[in-house]
């Protein structure tokens, strides 16, 4: 919480990339990505993800989370899958068993039991 009062009140314009310097330098920042690194826990996390917050100015939800990009796409698959599970409940529901069934359902002509004995 002293970091991001910290980050705020100064008015260096280039503060908070000095910021973003120091934790790349101290291993806590991913400089590739941008975003602070994979499994951070307790104070380091909150000192990262106030420098995060600091300059991620995207207002929407998947942007507010340095990795919103994969919860995004897990997402999409899940709602995606979701989708096709209910496509197919609704079809089995709106379509009587006769018309999806044909097979099973087929008309049987009897030329098949001459010709076959079945034990």
């Amino acid at each position: 919480m002293k970091l991001l009062l910290r980050i705020t009140k100064i008015r260096d314009a280039n503060a908070i990339w000095r910021e973003v310097n120091r934790l790349a330098s101290e291993g806590k920042w991913d400089n590739i990505n941008n975003m602070p690194k994979w499994f951070l826990f307790g104070d380091k996390k909150r000192e990262t993800y106030a420098v995060y917050n600091a300059i991620n100015t995207r207002p929407d939800v998947w942007s507010a989370s340095p990795y919103g990009q994969v919860a995004k796409g897990i997402f999409r698959l899940v709602l995606g899958l979701a989708v096709m599970k209910g496509c197919v409940v609704l079809y089995e529901f709106v379509v009587p068993e006769e018309k999806r069934l044909h097979y099973k359902y087929r008309e049987k002509h009897g030329h098949h039991e001459l010709d076959h004995v079945h034990h």
